[in-house]
């Protein structure tokens, strides 16, 4: 158990920006994709890392679906030996870490909100305790239940509303 920053464990990769590729074959990953990951939508590919998010400040892991998708310069994509670090521990401590959240705020402490960018320095300066790999997995899955259940109550919460407007809707009718 221990405090490390990210530039110890982690091996960072910067997107593309999109107007210096001249190949237009490539299928880019687009903030519907990092969505899509975040909220578990698409199967996480086994042995990859993570993909942050740099204007919203969030991470998901990579998924099958988007793991050979062209990464854009609004994304750092992050590898890491996943014996040492889960990658869903990672997206949790980058996404609701307190310690985490905390460096983040003061980086952006003085900076206008058209500034709030993350950056590949500053992200690589953060720490994260890593407790044992077992733990990691634990807390994890935790966090991507507690995902996946949010959602399942927003759904269900809209189909309610819905439904209810259809009855007074057919009730004004009548």
């Amino acid at each position: 158990m221990e405090f490390r920053t990210l530039n110890e464990i982690v091996q960072f990769t910067l997107g593309k920006n999109p107007t210096r590729i001249r190949e237009q074959t490539e299928v880019f990953y687009t903030p519907e994709d990092f969505e899509k990951d975040l909220h578990c939508i698409h199967s996480v590919k086994e042995g990859s890392g993570c993909i942050i998010n740099l204007i919203k400040s969030k991470c998901a892991p990579i998924s099958e679906q988007t793991e050979t998708k062209c990464i854009t310069s609004n994304f750092l994509k992050c590898e890491f030996d996943t014996r040492k670090i889960f990658p869903w521990y990672f997206c949790y401590q980058f996404n609701e870490g307190k310690e985490v959240e905390q460096q983040i705020e003061m980086y952006h402490q003085g900076t206008t909100l058209s500034v709030k960018k993350l950056n590949i320095k500053t992200i690589g300066e953060l720490k994260i305790f890593l407790p044992e790999v077992e733990k990691q997995k634990i807390i994890g899955n935790l966090y991507r239940q507690s995902i996946i259940q949010n959602d399942l109550m927003i759904s269900q919460a809209e189909n309610i509303r819905e439904f209810t407007m259809a009855l007074i809707r057919k009730m004004e009718e009548e």
